[in-house]
C-alpha cells in the first residue's frame, strides 16, 4: 500500500473506531438503565413489602403466645430477629443475574404512635456497577381489619388461673380472670366471672375520647365495647409489652374495657323482700385492662363505680370505672 492510499483510508478507518467506541458506549449507557431500572425495582419492593413482613411477623408472635400462654422475654429482639430471616428470605429472590440484595434489620421498638411498632433498616442492592443504599425508619400499624393482630397480654395473665380462650372475636375469660384477681386478694373479684375484652388492636374512632358520654343512652360507649376498641393511653402497656406479659410499662400505650358479663336483672320475692338473681355489685376493680392486670401490688389494681351503659330489660351491661376514666371518657362521675 503506498503512502497516498494510507492516507486516503485513514478516515474511514478513524471514523470506524470512533463509531464502535460509539456503539459500545451506547450500549454500555443503556445496560447501565437497565441495571438503574432492575435496582431502583427491587429497592422500592424492599421498602413496600418490609412492613408488610414486619406485620406478619408481628400476627405471628401474637398467636405463639396466645397458644402458649409464655410470655416472651425480649420481645424487641424477638420480633427483630424472626423479622431479619424472613427478609433474607425474602431478598434471597433477587439474587441472581448479578444482583446482590440486602436488608439489615437495625433495630425494633415502639413508635411515637402506639398503635405502630417502628422498624429501622438498610436495604442495599447492587448491580453491576451500580449500587443503592437507603437507611429506612417505617413504621408497622397494628392496626388493619383484613390483617387483625392480636392483644396476647389476657392469655398471659390467666394462663395458671383457668386460661383465657376465643371466642369469634373476643378474649372469653370464663372463670380464669376472677381466679387471677382472687389470688391477688382483690375485693369483689366475683364480677368478673365470664368477663370479656378485645381480641385484635382496633383504633378507637370516638376522638376526643370524650365523645364515648357525648350521646343520649351512651351509644357511643356502648359501640366502643361492642367493637372492642383501644386507647391511647399513658398508663396503658404498649404491644411490644404486652408480648412480654407486661400490663403496665413505661411507654406510651394503649388501653382497652374488659367488660363483666351482663347481670340479670329479673327481680324475685322472698321474705326478706325483692332480690336481684346475680351478682349487681356497685363497686368493682376498674374495667380498664391495665389497672386489672396491674399486678405490681394491690394498690394498682382500684375500684371502680359501677357504669350501666345499657339495658336491653332483662340485663344491664355495665362497666366499673374510677372518675379518671369517667373523665378521660365523658362519662358522669360518681
Amino acid at each position: 500500500m503506498s503512502l497516498s492510499s494510507f492516507f486516503l483510508i485513514l478516515p474511514a478507518v478513524l471514523l470506524l473506531t470512533v463509531l464502535v467506541d460509539m456503539t459500545v458506549d451506547q450500549t454500555n449507557i443503556q445496560q447501565d438503565i437497565l441495571n438503574s431500572q432492575d435496582v431502583m425495582g427491587v429497592a422500592t419492593d424492599l421498602e413496600a413489602s418490609l412492613p408488610l413482613v414486619g406485620r406478619e411477623v408481628l400476627r405471628d408472635k401474637s398467636l405463639e403466645v396466645i397458644h402458649s400462654g409464655k410470655p416472651l422475654s425480649n420481645s424487641r429482639k424477638e420480633v427483630k430477629e424472626e423479622l431479619q430471616n424472613r427478609m433474607d428470605s425474602f431478598c434471597s429472590r433477587y439474587c441472581g443475574d448479578g444482583m446482590l440484595v440486602e436488608c439489615k434489620i437495625l433495630n425494633v421498638d415502639n413508635s411515637f404512635d402506639p398503635f405502630c411498632v417502628e422498624v429501622k433498616s438498610r436495604c442495599t442492592v447492587n448491580k453491576g456497577t451500580l449500587k443503592h443504599q437507603v437507611n429506612l425508619t417505617q413504621n408497622i400499624s397494628l392496626v388493619n381489619g383484613s390483617f387483625p393482630i392480636y392483644d396476647p397480654l389476657p392469655f398471659i395473665k390467666c394462663r395458671n388461673y383457668g386460661g383465657a380462650t376465643i371466642k369469634g372475636d373476643r378474649t372469653y375469660y370464663g372463670s380464669s380472670l376472677e381466679n387471677y384477681l382472687k389470688s391477688r386478694g382483690i375485693e369483689n373479684f366475683e364480677a368478673y366471672e365470664n368477663a370479656t375484652s378485645a381480641l385484635s388492636i382496633k383504633k378507637c374512632p370516638y376522638d376526643p375520647y370524650i365523645l364515648h358520654g357525648d350521646t343520649d343512652e351512651l351509644v357511643n360507649l356502648k359501640n366502643c365495647i361492642d367493637n372492642g376498641f383501644y386507647h391511647e393511653s399513658s398508663d396503658g402497656s404498649c404491644f411490644l409489652c404486652r408480648l412480654e406479659g407486661r400490663g403496665t410499662c413505661p411507654h406510651y400505650g394503649m388501653e382497652t374495657f374488659i367488660t363483666p358479663a351482663p347481670s340479670d336483672n329479673t327481680l324475685f320475692s322472698n321474705p326478706l323482700g325483692n332480690v336481684s338473681l346475680s351478682n349487681n355489685s356497685s363497686n368493682a376493680p376498674s374495667s380498664v385492662d391495665h389497672v386489672i392486670f396491674n399486678d405490681t401490688g394491690s394498690h394498682g389494681t382500684y375500684s371502680g363505680c359501677r357504669l350501666i351503659y345499657f339495658t336491653n330489660g332483662t340485663h344491664n351491661f355495665q362497666i366499673y370505672l374510677d372518675n379518671s376514666h369517667r373523665q378521660k371518657y365523658g362519662l358522669p362521675n360518681f
